[in-house]
C-alpha cells in the first residue's frame, strides 16, 4: 500500500512538473534571482524582451545541472512607470532573503531610484542601462553594457583619429539618453581632440522634421553629421538629410541602425555609419545561432536587450559556481571574471563595475550592415 501510494504521488508531481513547464520546482529547492523590470505601461513591450531573454537563460542554465545541482528560480517585481514604483519593486526583492542578486532595470533613472537601496543591502545587481552615474562609486551595481562615456571616448577617437575628421556637426534629440550622449561626445571632443562642433542642435522628441537643423548644417558645411535618436526618428532624419546634404557622412549611434529604420530609410540608409555594441552577423557561429534560435523561439531578434539581459543571467550562474550563492560570494564571483564570452561580447568587470569594452562600426550598404571597424577600449 505504501509503495502504491509512493507512486501515486511521484506521478502526481510528475504530472503538475509536466503542466508547469519542463523547469517547474519546488521554491525552496532553488535559488532565487531577482528581475526587475517594466510589466506594465508603455515599457511593457521591453519588458517582454527581458523576460524572453532571462527564461531562456534560465532554461539553459538549469539544463546544464543549474548551480551545482540547484535550479535557478527568476522571481519578478514590476517596476511600473514611475521612478517611486520601480524604487518600491526593488526594495520588495531586496527584502526577499531568498533573492541573491537582481537582474536589474534597462531605463537608467529607475537603476538610479533603486540604488541606494541596493547598496545599503548589499544584494548585486546588474543593469543594462549605459548612464555613467548608474555604477559612479557603486560596489553592488554591475554594468552589462558599455557606459556612455565609453562610448564618447570611443566615438571622439574614432572621428579624430581614424577618419581625422574636425569639422562637425552634432545632431540630437533632446530625450534625457540621446541628448546626455552628444553632450558626453562633445566635451570629450573638445577636452582630447581641441574640436568643438560646428553645429550643435537638438530636435524635439519624436520629430519628423528636421529641416531647421540640417539648414544650419548647410549653411555651416561640414566633414559629417554625427546623430543620436530614437530609432523611429531616424528614417525621416537620414532621408532629409541625404536631400539637404548628399555628400556629408553621418556617423548615428546604435537606435539608427535598428532593422524597422533601415527598411524604411531605404537608399538613405547607404553609407551611413552606426556605431553599436551588437550586430549578430559580425559575431561568431555560436553566438549567430543563439540569435537564430532567440528568433525561432519568440519570433523576434533579441537586439542588444535581448542578448544583455540572458547574459546577465549567465553572468550570475558563472559567479556562482566560482565563488558561491550568497549575496557577498557572488558579488565576488563577477569582480574575478574575465573575458567571459556572453552574447553580447566577452565580459570583464572594471572598477567602474563596466561588463563590456568594445563598439563596432558598421556601414550599412543596400541595407545590410557591413563591419567598418572594431573600437576596443584597450587599444
Amino acid at each position: 500500500m505504501r509503495r502504491d501510494r509512493t507512486l501515486a504521488i511521484s506521478l502526481l508531481l510528475l504530472l503538475v512538473s509536466v503542466a508547469l513547464g519542463e523547469h517547474a520546482y519546488p521554491a525552496t529547492d532553488a535559488i532565487a534571482i531577482g528581475v526587475h523590470l517594466p510589466m506594465s505601461g508603455e515599457r511593457a513591450a521591453v519588458g517582454r524582451i527581458i523576460t524572453n531573454a532571462v527564461e531562456m537563460a534560465v532554461q539553459q542554465v538549469n539544463q546544464n545541472g543549474g548551480i551545482k545541482g540547484t535550479p535557478l528560480r527568476p522571481v519578478y517585481e514590476d517596476s511600473g512607470g514611475s521612478a517611486d514604483s520601480a524604487a518600491a519593486a526593488a526594495q520588495k526583492l531586496i527584502e526577499n532573503r531568498q533573492v541573491v542578486a537582481v537582474v536589474g532595470e534597462l531605463f537608467s533613472p529607475f537603476v538610479l531610484a533603486s540604488r541606494d537601496s541596493v547598496e545599503k543591502a548589499g544584494v548585486p545587481y546588474l543593469t543594462g542601462g549605459t548612464s555613467p552615474r548608474t555604477t559612479e562609486n557603486s560596489r553592488w551595481v554591475f554594468r552589462v553594457a558599455a557606459s556612455d562615456a565609453l562610448l564618447a571616448d570611443l566615438m571622439a577617437r574614432y572621428v579624430a583619429e581614424q577618419l581625422k575628421l574636425r569639422k562637425l556637426a552634432v545632431l540630437s534629440s533632446r530625450v534625457g539618453v540621446h541628448n546626455a550622449r552628444a553632450e558626453l561626445l562633445v566635451k570629450v571632443l573638445h577636452d582630447k581632440y581641441g574640436i568643438t562642433p560646428a553645429v550643435r542642435e537638438t530636435w524635439k522628441p519624436d520629430d519628423r522634421d528636421f529641416s531647421a537643423q540640417l539648414a544650419k548644417v548647410k549653411a555651416e558645411p561640414v566633414q559629417a553629421i554625427i546623430a543620436l535618436g530614437e530609432t523611429a526618428e531616424a528614417a525621416a532624419f537620414l532621408k532629409q538629410a541625404k536631400a539637404v546634404t548628399p555628400d556629408t557622412l553621418i556617423i548615428a549611434h546604435r537606435d539608427f541602425g535598428a532593422r524597422s529604420a533601415l527598411d524604411e530609410a531605404g537608399e538613405a540608409a547607404d553609407n551611413v555609419l552606426i556605431v553599436t555594441e551588437y550586430v549578430p552577423q559580425f559575431l561568431d557561429a555560436q553566438r549567430q545561432e543563439w540569435a537564430k534560435a532567440f528568433r525561432a523561439r519568440y519570433g523576434a531578434d533579441p537586439g542588444i536587450i535581448g542578448a544583455q539581459y540572458y547574459d546577465a543571467v549567465l553572468l550570475l550562474a558563472a559567479a556562482m559556481r566560482t565563488s558561491g550563492a550568497s549575496r557577498d560570494q557572488i558579488k565576488a564571483g563577477l569582480e574575478q571574471l574575465r573575458a567571459f564570452p556572453g552574447m553580447l561580447g566577452d565580459y570583464t568587470f572594471d572598477a567602474g563595475r563596466n561588463g563590456l569594452h568594445r563598439f563596432y562600426v558598421a556601414k550599412i550598404i543596400k541595407g545590410q550592415p557591413r563591419l567598418e571597424a572594431t573600437l576596443d577600449e584597450a587599444a
